[in-house]
């Protein structure tokens, strides 16, 4: 299986000792002005390949396959007092039942979910599944943007889901539980940290984009959505195709804080019917899409307009949200279309970085929240850990699904730009079979906690704090083939 050169993953968790990442160059400590981070929700390994193979015919082409960074990335949350181990996570022994083999048993348990997963990656603390930028004992954590928007920065979310659902509300709100969503987006519209909102959940229309007879306010309040339209709206709505493709050519420039909700119910494509929308044989689904809406990429496009003007930078997280929904489906099809605009978004951040920017003052990260179906190759119930089938470019690629949940493999990571060589000062241990069959890495993994405070330290800010790393952990490392990672942490506690 030949996956693409760029992926990188990180490691530890919460509560006692807190160490700084160390850079041999000193300019990359507080050298990242802008920072972006992009998450393909529920992707696992055989996702990035899927989209690839469609796409191209080969992996390798994709904008964040030129990384110079790649890692594994651990996923747990506070839920389960699982470890990730290498050696249960690839056991190839068969199982005699429908979980086929030991490590599809495994990687099955103990998954977190996007709640928990958006408030490591934004607080660097472990979290029980369903809070919000919530501690395990009920505490409210400080997230990036909150830091970024205190040291000056313009903050914004991006999303093909709704705006208020768990990865994106990590970047902007606070909640006990993520199914709180009104609460979440009152957060997110009103209280100032984010300067562009785009996503799903406009409350007028289905996911075929036909208007409501009556509205739906379920990701948003009715009393939020009035504001919106109000003479005194908190932020500035858009919601047709062309209002975003104003903002992304730069024809229109919008002199206030911007929220985007197309005119689509919860997500941009993935929920549409095709006995509403018709056929379309070019597409993987074969399903046309859905006309008047934007896509992620032009979102993305648009929101780096917005928030590229400040002369303290900007800090963006963008998610391809629907990828996940896609993979709960089962939806080889779906996860391809969804993957693929993701991959767009991406380029998008990559060609606003190299036109606007650079990659001296700006650093880059494309990762997965946890993984989702796990899917594999078309005969992976009986050879372990088979690989996605290449059909061609255009073609549907082969794949057997697993299950319909999350699950905790170890996941891949990419970084680029100013900052990206902190994350060498994270590794946790090495995962040979990161190198072996996924031919991903040298095997080399962090877990999800580093990234905030590698982040901090990139973009020069304190907060939130450092990654700490738990009492626990020293317990358990040595179980687990980390010392070699431990004596480096260990010598930069001295």
């Amino acid at each position: 299986m030949t996956l693409s050169m760029s992926r990188r993953t990180l490691l530890a968790t919460s509560v006692t000792a807190f160490i700084l990442p160390v850079a041999s160059d000193a300019a990359t400590l507080g050298g990242a002005k802008n920072v972006m981070m992009f998450v393909s929700d529920g992707a696992s390994w055989g996702t990035w390949d899927m989209a690839s193979y469609y796409e191209h015919g080969e992996t390798g082409r994709q904008a964040y396959d030129a990384f110079d960074t790649k890692l594994g990335m651990t996923t747990g949350s506070a839920s389960t007092e699982q470890p990730y181990d290498p050696e249960a996570a690839w056991n190839g022994t068969p199982t005699g039942d429908e979980d086929r083999f030991e490590g599809y048993t495994r990687i099955k348990q103990g998954a977190s979910d996007s709640a928990a997963a958006g408030t490591a990656l934004a607080t660097g603390t472990k979290t029980l599944n369903g809070r919000i930028n919530v501690g395990p004992d009920g505490e409210k954590l400080p997230f990036l943007s909150q830091a970024m928007k205190t040291a000056g920065k313009k903050a914004g979310v991006v999303s093909s889901v709704p705006f208020s659902h768990a990865t994106p509300a990590a970047f902007g709100a606070q909640n006990i539980d993520r199914n709180n969503y009104l609460e979440i987006a009152g957060q997110m519209i009103n209280e100032g940290t984010l300067d562009v909102i785009m996503g799903g959940g406009n409350p007028n229309y289905d996911g075929s984009g036909q208007r409501l007879d009556e509205a739906n306010y379920n990701r948003i309040s009715e009393a939020d959505w009035e504001a919106l339209n109000g003479a005194d709206a908190p932020m500035t709505l858009i919601e047709t195709r062309e209002a975003f493709e104003a903002l992304a050519d730069g024809s229109r420039k919008i002199d206030d804080r911007v929220i985007g909700l197309p005119r689509v119910g919860d997500t941009l494509q993935v929920n549409r019917d095709p006995e509403v929308v018709g056929s379309d044989p070019d597409n993987p689904t074969g399903v046309a899409f859905v006309d008047g809406v934007p896509t992620l990429e032009t979102m993305t496009r648009g929101a780096l307009r917005q928030l590229g003007d400040d002369e303290d930078g900007l800090f963006l997280m963008v998610e391809g949200g629907a990828v996940d929904w896609a993979a709960h489906a089962n939806s080889t099809a779906g996860i391809i279309e969804e993957q693929m605009d993701f991959n767009a978004a991406v380029e998008a951040g990559v060609d606003w970085v190299e036109a606007e920017s650079s990659w001296d003052e700006t650093l880059m990260l494309v990762l997965t929240d946890h993984g989702n179906g796990m899917p594999m190759g078309p005969n992976s119930d009986e050879i372990a850990f088979q690989p996605i089938e290449n059909n061609g470019e255009g073609v549907l690629p082969g794949v057997m699904w697993h299950t319909g949940g999350h699950t905790t493999e170890n996941t891949l990571f990419w970084a680029h730009g100013v900052g990206s060589d902190l994350f060498a000062d994270e590794i946790a241990g090495n995962d040979p079979f990161l190198a072996s069959i996924l031919e991903f890495n040298d095997g080399a993994f962090f877990d999800n906690t580093a990234v905030a405070g590698v982040v901090s330290a990139a973009a020069g800010i304190t907060d939130p704090a450092p990654v700490p790393v738990p009492a626990s952990f020293w317990l358990l490392a040595p179980a687990f083939g980390l010392l070699g990672g431990i004596r480096r942490l260990k010598k930069r506690q001295n």
